[in-house]
């Protein structure tokens, strides 16, 4: 009998902003611990190939866009820094126009 994520590895969610799943398991680095990332947010429209983007936010004042789904441990990913300190979280807008993202130390919304 199957269970936990084999169950709902296929289930098509409305949104996605947990760091914990199937389709994010490409997201951690090799050799990562369960700390380092603290937030995902998965675009509302997929692009012209197919796929949603992913965005993450670490504790090491990065935020990625990877290929959503992501199943392949430490994907590739556009890396780019903006924030002093950890990202606590990150979120496209409605249009996917936009991705925001929130500092922890730097207290700004970039």
């Amino acid at each position: 009998m199957t269970g936990g994520a084999t169950v709902t590895r296929n289930e098509k969610w409305a949104t996605w902003t947990c760091v914990l799943g199937w389709p994010v398991q490409g997201i951690w680095p090799k050799g990562a611990d369960s700390t380092e990332i603290n937030a995902v947010a998965r675009s509302n429209h997929k692009i012209p190939d197919g796929y949603h983007i992913l965005a993450k936010g670490d504790d090491s004042s990065k935020v990625s866009l990877l290929r959503y789904p992501s199943l392949q441990k430490g994907s590739e990913a556009i890396v780019q820094n903006g924030h002093s300190s950890h990202v606590t979280n990150v979120c496209f807008s409605r249009d996917d126009k936009y991705l925001f993202s929130t500092g922890g130390e730097d207290n700004c919304v970039i």
